[in-house]
């Protein structure tokens, strides 16, 4: 089910992202894709909306944005890896997202296992 985001949210997260990629932070990160960076940014702003903390001109406390930016880089590496099917992925009982390695993860993992260390 596809999310449906706020028109405030939206604006916030372009603005954000538009910024980002001013700012050469994909590239730099090696980020093929933003779609995983626009969705966790619109998760953050629609938690701030919720909570009545949309504020004009302040989003994000520096450490706000520093994990942020953490967490982007992680969210989307994992999903670039998912994409070229070396893992997979499920959601458990409780709605989060396990990852797991597939079997041409382990395969890759076994062939290169001298290099990887």
């Amino acid at each position: 089910m596809e999310k449906i985001y706020q028109p405030i949210v939206i604006e916030k997260t372009n603005l954000i992202i538009g910024i980002l990629e001013n700012e050469n932070f994909f590239k730099e990160n090696e980020i093929e894709n933003t779609e995983f960076a626009k969705n966790y940014i619109s998760d953050r702003l629609t938690e701030k909306f919720i909570d009545g903390k949309i504020d004009e001109d302040f989003l994000f406390t520096e450490d706000e944005m520093e994990n942020h930016l953490k967490l982007i880089i992680v969210g989307s590496t994992l999903y670039e890896i998912k994409k070229k099917g070396f893992i997979d992925s499920y959601e458990d009982d409780t709605t989060e997202e396990v990852f797991f390695l597939t079997q041409k993860g382990k395969d890759f993992l076994n062939e290169n296992y001298d290099k990887l260390i």
